[in-house]
């Protein structure tokens, strides 16, 4: 069941979460475990937390320094859950190359970078997390002529598409379906650029 966005005011669980090429069910919670680690493990991410009364957002930088980036994207995406009408919590992670190939090797068993995974959850309150590569997005932005936090936006939104049940490879027109709400989105909130779906099938 899809949560069409602009239309539920309250937040909606889907019985079952479709897997799209930018989605996989299941954690990540792209959170590192605190308490038992040893005295040589990673330090634990930096989480920011942005509430508003029945939205929160929280964002966790992994493998780089991108503190105004940061919360640059947490602002962007409460408003993204606003416009939305989704009263939720997101969880956001902006990551370097090596960090996002991991998960895309672990969860879609394709061993390279990508831009965005969504990572759905079944939950009464907690949408799930959307994961984006910073490089990445860096490199798209060139060659599409826009603002890194442009491309970050047209990440965001796609991503949280995604955690909302709809995905562009399971027909045409599905496809279609996403292709519009992303660009309605982007639209409504007054943000650059084209929807990923779009831009993926404007470059052939």
């Amino acid at each position: 069941m899809l949560w069409h966005i602009l239309l539920p005011l309250t937040l909606l669980v889907p019985a079952a979460w479709p897997v799209g090429v930018h989605c996989r069910s299941g954690p990540p919670r792209c959170l590192t475990p605190v308490g038992d680690a040893g005295p040589d493990a990673a330090p634990p991410p930096r989480l920011r937390s942005f509430s508003v009364p029945g939205r929160r957002v929280l964002v966790n930088v992994e493998g780089l320094e991108a503190d105004a980036l940061a919360s640059e994207f947490q602002e962007d995406a409460m408003a993204l859950l606003v416009e939305a009408k989704l009263e939720a919590e997101l969880s956001l992670t902006l990551c370097d190359g090596p960090f996002i190939q991991r998960l895309n090797a672990e969860w879609r068993g394709v061993d390279r970078e990508t831009d965005v995974l969504s990572f759905p959850m079944d939950d009464d309150v907690i949408i799930g997390d959307v994961v984006v590569c910073v490089g990445v997005a860096r490199r798209q932005a060139d060659e599409r002529g826009y603002e890194l936090r442009d491309e970050l936006r047209v990440l965001l939104v796609h991503g949280l598409l995604h955690l909302l049940g709809y995905d562009h490879e399971t027909g045409e027109e599905d496809a279609a379906e996403m292709r519009e709400a992303e660009g309605r989105l982007l639209r409504n909130l007054g943000w650059e650029g084209e929807g990923l779906v779009a831009a993926a099938e404007a470059g052939g």
